[in-house]
């Protein structure tokens, strides 16, 4: 890969980034539902640095998308309400269509992402992770999906998703 190409495919991903953080800000905070209040999903942070204190955050803003930029697959995108660069992250994942699913049912994921959308280091993403994702409820304007020792791991360190993650739902990105 020459030098133009890398530069290209740089920016081409902090490009996309950027747009995916604006369409989830434009997203309101909702609150899960009371049985789930409890078991409210939480990342822990074990940082490969010293420079930073392991903590625990939620994912603040979250949507669910029925359908998505690829044919029959649904979309969810969530951002941490963290402040700082190894704590504030987002999670895109594309899996089969939600409409199609029962509660109960795993997340066949067909792309996955985690990435530090403040960080310019390309080691702040990944596509690989551990554990599953089940869908809990659905309702017209909503879905709960339980994440299950769901691990990434990165050039920031390792996290750990675990509990319930209460998700708008909406037709299409663009809403």
């Amino acid at each position: 890969m020459t030098e133009k190409q890398k530069i290209m495919r740089h920016a081409f991903t902090h490009f996309a980034l950027v747009a995916i953080a604006l369409v989830a800000a434009s997203c309101s905070k909702f609150a899960i539902t009371p049985e789930y209040e409890l078991q409210t999903a939480k990342t822990t942070i074990h940082t490969k640095s010293d420079e930073f204190e392991d903590t625990v955050t939620t994912f603040d803003r979250v949507k669910v998308c029925k359908q998505s930029d690829m044919a029959g697959k649904s979309w969810l995108c969530a951002f941490s309400g963290g402040k700082m660069v190894y704590d504030m992250f987002m999670l895109s994942i594309y899996f089969d269509s939600i409409e199609k699913m029962k509660v109960g049912d795993e997340l066949k994921i067909s792309r996955f992402m985690f990435s530090f959308i403040a960080s310019s280091n390309s080691n702040a993403t990944t596509h690989e992770y551990g554990g599953k994702i089940t869908l809990a409820d659905k309702g017209d304007d909503y879905v709960i999906l339980h994440f299950q020792n769901v691990s990434f791991s990165c050039s920031f360190g390792d996290y750990l998703t675990d509990g319930y993650l209460y998700c708008p739902l909406f037709e299409t990105p663009g809403v």
